[in-house]
This record gives C-alpha cells, structure tokens and sequence, in this order.
C-alpha cells in the first residue's frame, strides 16, 4: 500500500460537521492533517493534497479563488447557495445531515482522492519500469491492438508510440497481412497459448525488422480486468540476434566461471572479460576496450601444436604455453564462433583451460616410466626406444659393464653395489654430456652418440676408463669397467643386433690387458 498524505482545512459554523469529519476512522494508509482555514494561497503547499470544508460563503469564495491544482473544495450547504462556485467543487454537501451520513460523505471523498493517488502512482510507476528495461515491453488488447509500449519498442520499430498505440503488428512492423479469410494477427499462437493455460509463455520469433531479421525470446503472459476476464497480454522481447545484446546475466555468468573467458564481438573487439582472464593475462579491465586479442595472441601465446579446426563446431583449439612472472603455464586455448539464428557469425568466445598440472604428471609418469630407479638414467625401455626412432642415423654405441662389480655385492653388501652404480651413472653423464645414456640392467650400462668419429669415441672410452679406476681405487675397491664399440651406417634395421654386436666387443675388452691402455 502507498501511504496517502492530506491535509484538511476546515473552517465550520456547523461544529456538528467538524466533529464528524475529525472522528471518521480512515484507511490504515491514509494519513490527515486537520489544520484552520488557509488565509492565503501560499498557506497551501503544492506538493501534498489539500481539502478545504467549509459552510462560510465568504471561505468559499477565498478558497476558490487560490486556484490551485491540489487543492480539493468542500462546501456544506446549498446548491443555490454555491452560486458559480459549484463547478470548482469537488463535492457538495447538503447541510443538517446527520454525524454518519457526513462521516460516510468524508470516507468516499478519501476514498476517491486516494484511489486517483494510486491510480496516478501506479500509472506513474508502470511508465518509469517499463521505460527503464533493456528489452521491449508491450501491452495487447485480446484482439492484438498495441495498447502500451516502452520506450525500447518505439527504438527498435523507430515510430512514435502514437504510431503505434491502437495498431496491430502489421501495421506497426509494416509486414504483409495474411491472406484474406484468416483473421488472426501475427503471434496469435503464442498469445493463445499464455492465455489458455494462464501462465507465461516463452518462445523465439523471428522478426522482420527495419534492420533485416531479428531473432527474440518472448514472454508472454496473459492480463486479466478486475473482473477476473482476461484483457489481453504483456510481452517483453529480449533480442537474441546480436550476442552482444545479452544482459546482467550473462556478465554474472561469466565472471563466475571457474577458467579465463573473454566474449568478443564479430570484430573481435571485447564484449566480457572476467576476473579469471584478467589474473592470467594481466590486462585490467580497464583496458578491455583497447584489447587486441590477436596482438597478444601472437606476443604472449607460444604454441605448443598447430592445433585442430572443428569446422562442425566453428571452433579452433590449440595448446598454447603463457609465460608469466616466471613461470610457464600450459592451456588449451579454445576459439569458437558464435552463431545467430540465421547461422551469421555474430560473436566469439575465448577460453583458457589450464592444463599445467595435467602435463608435470604426464611428464612425471613419462619420466617413471623411463627412468632407471636407482641412477635416475635412462632404462632399457627409453633406450630401445630412442635407437628406433634414430635407426636412419650414424650411431655409435658404447656398451658398458663394471668388472668384479659382484665380489663389491658379496663382501660389502648390495647398499655398497648400490652407491657404485650410483657413482658409475654419474661419470657416465659428466663425459657423455652431448649423448644418450641408459642403464640397461645390472652393472650393465649403454650410451649412444650421434656422427662420432673412431678417434673421439677411442678417447672417450680411455677418459671412461681411467676416471672409474680412479674412482674407486681411491675407497679400495679394485673395480674397473670393459667397454665395447659399435657402429651403424645410417641403415639400422635390427636394434638388437647391433646392442648385441656392442656386447660381444665389451667381452672382448673384458679378456684383455686393458691396464696398459690407460693414460
């Protein structure tokens, strides 16, 4: 309920009168001020209802002449009496009416100027919403004449609402009519549809428009006289043509995604950014209008594949590494096309899917898988692995095996023969800096170089030589390590032969004098 501020004037030779009025029970939002007669004009406010009661003739006479739009007249006498004062008033109330029917008289007249109160805040009110909302709004009568729009309606059809009030689609869109014989107007069915079930109905149209088709979401819902009959419907059109056009709701969806999203127009220029995109890219929003997404794709986004076209989908995605503040992140970036109703690209979104921890534990069980256990090198399974996928070029393997590796095990201990393997990788990849090495089993040991001539692969093996003597002699082991040489000519087909060519050569070294080689 509106609370209904008025002040009464009175000013009674008939005490009786001013009594009645003063003791009359109003409504609960009803308010009154009784006050003495007004002197002058300027003792009425212009901004509150006002009533002036009065039997005196010279009062009336006073009152009327203020002229006043707020301010209402009473008189309590005669018709004839009211002279021409009589089209001024707003009620006439004839004198010597018993106290009830004058407190009747006062109820209806507080009646009457609240409900035009209402009637003028409520009219006021509906005007003010409707004229605010982003969206067309209209009211039609049952046989689809427009009997109100807003402010948006009058934009998007661009005529003036007196062009439109009293009109029916057609001619307020200025569409063809039906064929002669069918009598209903554009929409019927979906105005039909809210009316007979007498809830609101929502359904896309497409709209021919000034600008070409347009697409809505309508509601619809029926609208019913104080009688319980129904009047016509209200419809509000939320334009879906453009994505752009999209409301508040989309920017509280967007912001609360969990992942970077950007929405752009069909030019590309920024629609939405949210938070998360901003903490990534580091571009304020602030900026968001001066964003050349394309520019930063290609300074900040360093690819990780060519990515993929989903031509069903419009979409492109790709993986894509954003380097930041240190540290590198991984994401599979996603482009899609935003299509309209009538299939025209209208718009893109961009999403930023992080991935980085997916790939360290890929890595981490690519480098489990990989890896020997116990030195951190390279396993068998990496390094047959490696040969083949270098079968076309020169290799040169070296194969390695620790002499009385077993006499460390059976005197000191498997902890012991562990600390030597340990030690033996580590040589390994101080003098195989520029090649591949792996622990093949056991004591058992392999590095593979790429276009190494015999003479750099000779020195290589001396230097391995020396450096493991050196080693352990210094803690009393007497272990030493035979090495075995193989070449490929660029054409390797069996990996286990030439592994196994490399083997039968380390034997070989194994029943030589090799103590005279070293340096």
């Amino acid at each position: 309920m509106i609370d209904f501020q008025i002040k009464i004037f009175l000013s009674m030779y008939d005490k009786a009168v001013e009594t009645a009025v003063k003791e009359t029970t109003l409504p609960n939002s009803v308010h009154a001020e009784f006050l003495p007669p007004a002197e002058n004009r300027n003792a009425v406010p212009d901004n509150i209802t006002a009533v002036f009661i009065t039997d005196k003739m010279s009062q009336l006479r006073s009152a009327v002449s203020f002229r006043k739009k707020n301010l209402r007249i009473v008189y309590c006498g005669y018709t004839a009496d009211a002279g021409k004062s009589l089209s001024k008033l707003e009620a006439l109330w004839p004198a010597g009416e018993s106290t009830e029917i004058v407190k009747k008289r006062f109820t209806i007249l507080i009646k009457n100027l609240k409900n035009e109160f209402d009637a003028w805040f409520y009219q006021n009110a509906l005007l003010t919403t409707i004229n605010s909302l982003p969206d067309m709004l209209w009211y039609k009568r049952i046989d689809g004449i427009h009997t109100l729009v807003n402010d948006m309606f009058t934009e998007i059809v661009r005529k003036p609402k007196s062009e439109i009030h009293g009109k029916d689609h057609f001619s307020i869109w200025n569409v063809p009519r039906p064929e002669e014989g069918n009598g209903e107007f554009a929409c019927a069915e979906s105005e039909e549809m809210a009316i007979s079930t007498g809830k609101t109905y929502i359904c896309d149209e497409p709209v021919k428009t000034h600008e070409g088709m347009k697409q809505f979401i309508t509601y619809k819902t029926p609208v019913y006289d104080m009688y319980g009959n129904v009047f016509g419907t209200v419809g509000i059109g939320h334009d879906v043509t453009n994505f752009s056009n999209m409301g508040i709701e989309l920017s509280i969806l967007v912001q609360n995604l969990p992942f970077p999203m950007i929405i752009f127009s069909s030019d590309w220029k920024v629609v939405r950014m949210n938070h998360s995109f901003e903490e990534i890219s580091g571009i304020s929003s602030k900026d968001a209008e001066k964003f050349n997404y394309p520019e930063w794709k290609q300074k900040k986004l360093i690819p990780v594949n060519n990515g993929a076209d989903d031509h069903q989908k419009h979409t492109h995605i790709q993986e894509c590494i954003i380097q930041r503040n240190g540290e590198k992140k991984y994401f599979i970036v996603r482009e899609q096309e935003i299509r309209d109703f009538f299939d025209n690209t209208s718009g893109y979104f961009l999403t930023l899917q992080d991935i980085t921890y997916q790939r360290a534990y890929e890595r981490s069980i690519i480098e489990t898988a990989n890896t020997d256990m116990l030195t951190g090198m390279y396993n068998r399974r990496y390094f047959y692995h490696y040969l083949s996928q270098n079968a076309e070029k020169l290799l040169t393997l070296f194969y390695m095996d620790l002499d009385k590796f077993k006499t460390v095990n059976d005197m000191f201990g498997h902890a012991k023969g562990d600390e030597v393997l340990i030690k033996t990788s580590q040589i390994i990849r101080s003098l195989f800096t520029d090649a591949v090495s792996a622990r093949l089993g056991g004591d058992e040991f392999a590095v593979v170089m790429e276009n190494c001539t015999p003479e750099l692969a000779g020195q290589r093996c001396i230097r391995m030589e020396n450096a493991i003597h050196e080693t352990f002699s210094a803690e009393g082991l007497d272990i030493t390590i035979s090495i075995g040489i193989a070449e490929n000519s660029g054409m390797l087909r069996d990996i286990d032969q030439f592994i196994h060519e490399s083997d039968t050569k380390m034997y070989e070294m194994k029943k030589a004098h090799h103590e005279a080689l070293r340096i």
